[in-house]
């Protein structure tokens, strides 16, 4: 496994001087209210369809122990309960204020018994090793700020041959699509959030972290240099956004 660690700090969504993380963890406090609706916006309304075409890849495996990595509101968890049905769930992130919109999903889906959501910081997991059969994460992998130990601690809290599943939005780089969809970030997506929200600046960070994150074979390296197997990756409409399987490779 890689030493070496791999820095995601390019783009913060305030101030240059501070650390990602704590900046993060703000920003998802103060836009919890806004976030499944922005979600959705960003996604041209995709964004469930996208996790469930992800997930479905696996149903072939038996997957009794979750972690989700930046669970935020908790799509993912009551997505698993449906396509996975795993014994235990466990959701953790960063914003206490989006885990609570979390944890009333879970009271609406039955789900408050067989998952729990829990603050804390992916770079730092305080799970014992080789706990969990899948680990998840859906929109998060950018906002990681220290990736590689980030990575580093997944893989250490998965069971040998154990599963990672990556969904993550790109910027399309290339090309007619390319030009439409900033066009569409910048004038219809950032002009609702500075209508609609409190915290526009948080928007703008989305948007342009989408820009700088690496995608398709640079991330594929990063995995792979980490102890990552990749078993498959598809695109979803016209490349908008990607998914990745991986299995931990002792």
């Amino acid at each position: 496994m890689e030493d070496r660690e791999v820095l995601n700090d390019a783009v913060k969504p305030y101030n240059k001087e501070v650390d990602k993380t704590s900046q993060l963890r703000d920003m998802f406090n103060t836009i919890s209210q806004d976030y499944d609706f922005f979600n959705n916006l960003m996604s041209w309304g995709l964004a469930h369809r996208w996790r469930r075409k992800a997930m479905a890849w696996l149903q072939p495996y038996e997957h009794n122990h979750l972690l989700d990595i930046a669970t935020g509101t908790a799509d993912m968890i009551v997505l698993a309960e449906k396509l996975l049905q795993p014994q235990t769930m466990i959701g953790v992130d960063i914003a206490e204020d989006m885990l609570k919109i979390g944890r009333k999903k879970l009271e609406e889906h039955h789900l408050s018994t067989k998952a729990v959501l829990e603050t804390g910081d992916c770079a730092a997991l305080p799970y014992d090793n080789e706990r969990f059969d899948l680990v998840t994460i859906s929109f998060g992998l950018r906002n990681l700020e220290k990736l590689s130990q980030s990575l580093h601690e997944i893989h250490r809290v998965l069971k040998p041959g154990g599963h990672f599943l990556i969904i993550e939005v790109n910027e399309p780089q290339q090309g007619l699509l390319a030009v439409l969809y900033r066009l569409y970030v910048r004038i219809y997506v950032l002009f609702a959030a500075q209508l609609l929200s409190k915290d526009k600046d948080a928007y703008k960070y989305l948007t342009q972290s989408m820009h700088v994150f690496p995608q398709g074979k640079a991330l594929i390296d990063i995995l792979k240099a980490m102890d990552f197997k990749l078993l498959k990756t598809t695109s979803f409409t016209f490349g908008v956004c990607s998914a990745y399987l991986l299995e931990k490779v002792d």
